[in-house]
């Protein structure tokens, strides 16, 4: 992906998350010279590719459990998986089922298996 494919991605999640550029730069922790060399395309990918990944992040945070779990379970359709191999995927305990499609779990619990699923099983 090229730095300004990253960088409208980027400009994308801050849109939805409402989130300013000072926020973003306290987020991923970027000082005066790295941030003049963000704006100015003038910093290593790497530089972009952390950023992305970090505001990413953020916004699977800020989605509710009923809505990781509608994408959760895109991924085990087209997959053909069945809800225990959801749950094994995501490094839960197989007894958290009823309470994982409920949507009773801390929000990091859908984070980390829509990213297992993802990683696993997207292309």
């Amino acid at each position: 992906m090229t730095i300004n494919e990253m960088l409208t991605k980027i400009e994308s999640y801050q849109e939805k998350l409402n989130l300013a550029d000072d926020y973003l730069f306290n987020i991923v922790e970027l000082d005066p010279e790295e941030i003049k060399a963000y704006r100015d395309k003038t910093a290593p990918k790497s530089m972009y590719e952390g950023t992305l990944t970090q505001i990413q992040r953020l916004y699977l945070l800020s989605l509710s459990p009923t809505e990781l779990l509608e994408r959760i379970s895109g991924i085990q359709r087209q997959a053909e998986l069945s809800d225990e191999q959801v749950i094994a995927a995501s490094g839960l305990e197989p007894d958290l089922l009823a309470d994982f499609k409920d949507g009773r779990l801390p929000t990091m619990n859908y984070v980390t298996a829509l990213n297992a699923l993802q990683s696993q099983y997207s292309k």
